[in-house]
């Protein structure tokens, strides 16, 4: 799909922020309104931007509703509480299409109950995840151990080199903060692994693509992998990209949603990037 004109998404970008914070002004406050210009701001960077296609005034709702959605704006014990009546009313959409939207929104860039990038402060304050740090993957509370070493593994050295992160050794012990820091999932790490990708895997191959499609259901589709993507390479919620084609129709999926068998010529490559993808983002 060809790139739209900037001026086309500045002109959208405008007037959905324009409905949004008449809808802020009068139901929300001045922490929803940045939230909500935050949110705006990175869709009109995504690849394909969303709100260029349907009406605008579904994209407002939608966007209010998925803010709303993770700060429990809908809960009436809440501050502010807004019902979704009045957001649909507001705007003049239906229940179903804005809840769409919605969910397209808040899967686009991984919105949660409690998420650090797009929760009001009150629910942060509030979260019960404060007092919980990651442990290979789980939750574990804090009270629990102060900072705790764990032995390195064997795919993550061969990770370290990949990302130019030297001096670790097999076998030896870390402090998981000082690990976490070291392989964290960011732009710069995905591009090194997207280099060594380049150089290592054999296209063109199929692969199978899991798409979550509901809570605990996940829908597997067999599309066809041409080669990496070669604009915009990266996304830094989703990883690296692959150009793929699903019939006659060309799509950009990210690479650590796919299924291989262990015997497939990229299982190796995939396997060790999705091992760190899913690790340490």
């Amino acid at each position: 799909m060809m790139t739209k004109p900037k001026e086309k998404i500045e002109e959208k970008k405008k007037e959905l922020l324009k409905l949004t914070k008449e809808f802020s002004s009068q139901f929300l406050n001045k922490e929803y309104e940045e939230l909500i210009e935050k949110l705006i701001n990175k869709m009109a960077r995504k690849r394909e931007v969303p709100f260029l296609s349907g009406r605008i005034e579904i994209w407002a709702a939608a966007v209010i509703h998925a803010l709303g959605t993770i700060n429990f704006l809908f809960d009436k014990s809440a501050q502010p509480f807004v019902p979704v009546t009045d957001i649909l009313e507001y705007f003049g959409t239906k229940q179903s299409t804005t809840s769409q939207k919605s969910k397209k929104i808040r899967d686009m860039f991984n919105m949660n109950y409690f998420d650090s990038d797009f929760s009001i402060k009150s629910i942060i304050q509030d979260s019960p995840f404060n007092d919980l740090s990651i442990l290979n993957g789980l939750y574990v509370s804090q009270d629990i151990f102060d900072d705790p070493q764990v032995e390195i593994e064997e795919w993550e050295i061969q990770a370290a080199q990949i990302l130019g992160i030297s001096g670790l050794e097999t076998g030896k012990e870390y402090k998981v903060s000082y690990m976490e820091k070291l392989f964290i999932v960011k732009e710069t790490s995905l591009m090194s692994f997207y280099q060594y990708l380049m150089e290592q895997m054999i296209f063109p191959f199929t692969a199978i693509y899991e798409e979550e499609v509901g809570p605990s259901e996940i829908a597997e589709i067999e599309v066809n992998c041409i080669r990496l993507d070669q604009e915009m390479k990266v996304d830094e919620n989703y990883g690296v990209l692959v150009e793929c084609s699903l019939g006659s129709e060309k799509i950009i999926l990210p690479l650590a949603s796919f299924k291989l068998d262990e015997g497939h010529k990229n299982f190796r490559w995939i396997d060790l990037y999705q091992e760190w993808f899913w690790s340490y983002r």
